[in-house]
């Protein structure tokens, strides 16, 4: 259940996600069936069962309680391209395809098993940025 943000956005905030998704087809979103914090882009890749891509409209910022948020858009419709296997630890990647970087990594909760072929549907999900305290 490990969740994990690139050096690049930790640095420059959400909007390092955002402003590439401009570029049609630069971010995506993979359901992964396996990962351990710090996985190169390679491995992430080789671990999809379902891609997505993000467009701007996908990544909405707005400011809860002071914090900076993104929301990451629901997605639905796209069908598996492998399965996850009997027991999965399923989890979100936003990569830039271009650069071929890992950009940040969330924890997908439900686990459901994923057959290859089948439709993928990605609920909404948050990166938050906090105030100092």
């Amino acid at each position: 259940m490990p969740k994990w943000a690139a050096a690049s956005v930790l640095d420059n905030g959400p909007e390092s996600i955002r402003t590439p998704a401009a570029t049609a087809g630069r971010i995506k979103q993979h359901v992964i069936r396996a990962y351990a914090a710090g996985d190169n882009y390679a491995t992430v890749i080789g671990n999809s069962c379902a891609v997505y891509d993000m467009t701007q409209a996908d990544l909405v910022m707005s400011t809860v309680s002071g914090n900076r948020r993104m929301t990451v858009a629901a997605k639905s419709g796209n069908n598996a391209t492998a399965g996850s296997g009997a027991t999965p630890n399923l989890h979100l990647a936003l990569v830039d395809s271009v650069s071929s970087a890992v950009l940040l990594v969330t924890d997908e909760t439900t686990d459901q098993v994923i057959t290859s072929g089948n439709p993928v549907n990605i609920g909404s999900w948050t990166y938050d940025v906090n105030q100092p305290t």
